[in-house]
C-alpha cells in the first residue's frame, strides 16, 4: 500500500477505513493520518517519524508540566495523605483491530494461539501482576517469546487471570513448570495463601483446543475465522471491569501496528472504496 501523505492543514480527513469497516465524521475531522501507535507521527514529505525524533514534539514536550498525583488529606493535624489509586479498563476496539491487523500483516503462515494463565482461588490482584510478569519476562528468555498481546479478566470468584495471544508454539509444559516455579517463590515470600502440595500439581497455563479433535487451535486459519471472531467476542468484548494495573499490553510489534488510515472527502472519491467492500 502506498503511503499517502498528510493533506494541507485546511483540508479536514473526515473518513476512516479499517479491516472492520468504515467510520464517516459530519462535524468533527481526524487529527492524524493514521490509526493505531501513539508513539508515531507522520510529517509533510518526511513520511512516519517516532516522536521522539520529531523537532516540534521535543520542543512540544520542553514545555509541558508534569501533572501532580491527586492526593486526599484525611488528617490536616497529622498531615496523613492518600494518594488517589490510579484505574484501568480494557479498550476493546484498540485490542481487537491490533490483533485482526497483526494476523493479516503476517507473511508466510498464519499463526494465532490463544492460551490462559489462572491463580489459586483468592490471589491478590498485585500477587497475580506479580506471578505473570515474572512468567512473561522467564518466557521471553528461555522460550524465546516475542510477539504476544495480553488482556486481564475477573473470574466470578474475584480472582483475576490473563488471555494471552501469541504467534509461536510454545511448550505447554515447560510454561506450568515455570509458574510453578513463580508460586513457590510467592509462597516462601508469603505473598500467597498455598501450600506447596498445591503448588507442585498446579496447572494454570492451558492453551485453547478444538472442543471435537482436542487439537491445539490455530486462531488465524481461514477455517477458524469465525471461531477467531467468537472468541475475541467471548473473552474481550464482555470484559467491562477495572483493574488497578494496566487491563491490556502488548509486545512492540503489536503496539507499532497501524490499524487504520485516514482519508479527505477528495481522496475518499478517488479510491473508490466501494469496489473493495
Amino acid at each position: 500500500m502506498r503511503l499517502l501523505d498528510v493533506p494541507f492543514h485546511y483540508v479536514d480527513m473526515t473518513s476512516q477505513i479499517s479491516l472492520t469497516g468504515m467510520t464517516v465524521l459530519k462535524e468533527s475531522k481526524f487529527k492524524q493520518r493514521h490509526g493505531g501507535p501513539k508513539v508515531i507521527v507522520q510529517k509533510p514529505k518526511l513520511g512516519l517519524l517516532l516522536k521522539k525524533n520529531d523537532v516540534d514534539e521535543i520542543e512540544r514536550l520542553k514545555n509541558v508540566k508534569k501533572p501532580k498525583k491527586k492526593v486526599k488529606v484525611l488528617d490536616e493535624n497529622s498531615k496523613i495523605t492518600k494518594v488517589k489509586k490510579s484505574s484501568f479498563k480494557i479498550n476493546k476496539k484498540e485490542v481487537s483491530h491490533r490483533i485482526r491487523n497483526m494476523v493479516n500483516q503476517m507473511k508466510g503462515e498464519k499463526k494465532l494461539y490463544f492460551w490462559t494463565i489462572t491463580f489459586p482461588v483468592n490471589t491478590s490482584d498485585d500477587t497475580a501482576f506479580i506471578l505473570f510478569n515474572k512468567w512473561l519476562t522467564r518466557c521471553r528468555r528461555d522460550l524465546k517469546l516475542k510477539s504476544y498481546l495480553w488482556v486481564s479478566e475477573r473470574q466470578q470468584n474475584n480472582t483475576i487471570h490473563f488471555h494471552i495471544a501469541l504467534h509461536q508454539r510454545m511448550c505447554v509444559k515447560k510454561a506450568n513448570r515455570f509458574m510453578r516455579a513463580c508460586i513457590m517463590t510467592s509462597i516462601d515470600n508469603k505473598e500467597i495463601d498455598f501450600t506447596r502440595e498445591g503448588a507442585k500439581n498446579y496447572n494454570g497455563v492451558d492453551i485453547a483446543k478444538d472442543r471435537k479433535t482436542k487439537k491445539v487451535t490455530n486462531f488465524a486459519l481461514k477455517n477458524k475465522s469465525k471461531a477467531l471472531i467468537n472468541y475475541l467476542i467471548k473473552y474481550v468484548t464482555k470484559n467491562d471491569g477495572n483493574f488497578s494495573h494496566l487491563a491490556y499490553h502488548c509486545s512492540r510489534d503489536y503496539s507499532n501496528l497501524v490499524t487504520s488510515f485516514r482519508l479527505t472527502d477528495a481522496e475518499l472519491c478517488q479510491v473508490c472504496i466501494e469496489n473493495y467492500i
